[in-house]
C-alpha cells in the first residue's frame, strides 16, 4: 500500500475472484479499496484502487483481465490512492 513501508504477504491462491481478494486486502489495511466493477461506488480522494505489475513489467488495473488470466501474469500488487491514477 502507498506510504505503508512494511510488504505484506499474500496467498492469491486461496482466493476465487477479484471480490475476494479486495475484501481480504481491505481487511489487511482497514481501509476502502473499489473494486473495479461496481459501478455503484463514488471514489472519494480517501479511497484506493488496486494495481498490479503484470510480468512483463507494466502496471495494470485490476479487473482489466479475467481472473485466471490474472493470476498467471501478477508479480506484484499495489493499493494506489483514486487520486494517484
Amino acid at each position: 500500500m502507498e506510504g505503508v513501508p512494511i510488504g505484506r504477504k499474500l496467498d492469491l491462491l486461496i482466493h476465487d475472484s477479484y471480490q475476494s481478494l479486495i475484501k481480504a486486502l481491505r481487511f489487511m489495511f482497514t481501509t476502502t479499496i473499489i473494486c473495479p466493477d461496481d459501478a455503484t461506488q463514488q471514489p472519494s480522494t480517501k479511497a484506493y484502487v488496486l494495481t498490479y505489475e503484470d510480468n512483463e513489467g507494466d502496471w495494470m488495473m485490476v479487473g482489466d483481465v479475467s481472473w485466471e488470466f490474472f493470476l498467471t501474469t501478477v508479480r506484484k500488487l499495489k493499493i494506489t490512492r483514486v487520486d494517484k491514477c
